[in-house]
């Protein structure tokens, strides 16, 4: 077990260095510059715009800046915010539990749909419940997740006034406050995500409950519940686990689309903002942050691999 996770851990390593490497080349390849937007283009001399790059370490050239940066981003420091004048880690901190918060109560509505509903569209194939689940899993693939959003808004906040339109607002000033500006992007972020696992669930079902020991034990006479969760479910759980660490990497990477139109301050808004302010420690760092945490995630869905599944260890 240990040597299997040290070898998932190694290989976690490269992963990480090749990441941290195309977000700081693509950061740096966006048109303008901070120095642009901070002092814009006319009225500037050019001794100020200078001055001001050689302060934000822009004037050297792009290998030097990348060779400086790297060992700082290992050790966890991004560098000031130019807009916020403060440390990114701090930026992140503040916005990291919204978009936990957003990120994390989609996944468990997309487990609490999905995962019954695959399960019951394997057991009951070509029934209304299997054509449904097809129906909605086409829809989720297909439907933009910004564009559901904004469907989700006109109808329940404008139309009929359920939930507000935009916002938000922390736990502590009450869960319902919280919960009722939460519900419409939870929503909009899980539909794409139940698809995918509605899907898979599905077909890994189907597949092993074809295979002859699931005939055998109901040849035994076993109830068909003992037969599906059982011994069915826990063989199917390997490629069904492999979607969940990818559904919950899809909500991080969703949480700046969904963040920017429900105008949620979480790191998905702040690192739509800082784009467009250009200010590159903020875009880098928000986005090591999430590349991090899916990275994670799919690190601990391997290691889940074993516990399920011991013969994968072994081999």
């Amino acid at each position: 077990m240990w040597g299997y996770l040290v070898r998932r851990v190694l290989a976690f390593v490269p992963t990480l260095f090749v990441a941290l490497t195309m977000i700081f080349i693509l950061t740096r390849m966006l048109p303008g510059s901070p120095v642009e937007s901070l002092i814009g283009h006319q009225g500037v001399s050019d001794e100020m715009v200078a001055a001001l790059k050689h302060d934000l370490g822009l004037d050297k050239p792009i290998l030097v800046q990348y060779f400086m940066w790297l060992p700082r981003v290992l050790r966890g420091d991004f560098g000031n915010s130019v807009f916020f004048n403060r440390p990114v880690t701090e930026v992140i901190a503040e916005r990291f539990p919204v978009t936990l918060s957003l990120a994390g109560l989609s996944m468990i509505l997309t487990l609490v749909i999905a995962l019954p509903l695959g399960i019951m569209a394997a057991r009951r194939q070509n029934s209304l419940v299997d054509q449904a689940s097809t129906v909605l899993s086409t829809l989720g693939v297909s439907i933009p997740t910004f564009w559901l959003g904004f469907l989700l808004m006109l109808l329940f906040a404008v139309i009929l006034r359920w939930f507000p339109a935009a916002g938000y607002r922390p736990a502590s000033m009450g869960l319902i406050p919280w919960l009722s500006r939460l519900v419409l992007p939870v929503v909009a972020l899980a539909m794409s995500q139940v698809a995918l696992l509605v899907r898979q669930t599905r077909s890994s079902m189907l597949e092993v409950l074809g295979m002859e020991y699931i005939l055998a034990a109901r040849a035994k006479g076993l109830r068909e519940g003992a037969v599906v969760y059982k011994h069915a479910l826990r063989n199917a759980f390997v490629s069904i686990i492999t979607v969940i660490g990818l559904t919950f990497a899809l909500s991080l990477g969703g949480s700046v689309l969904v963040e920017s139109v429900f105008a949620i301050p979480g790191i998905g808004l702040l690192i739509t903002t800082a784009a467009i302010r250009r200010d590159y420690a903020t875009i880098e760092g928000g986005t090591a942050f999430l590349t991090v945490l899916a990275l994670v995630a799919n690190l601990a869905v391997d290691v889940l691999y074993s516990l399920i599944n011991p013969r994968i260890r072994y081999e």
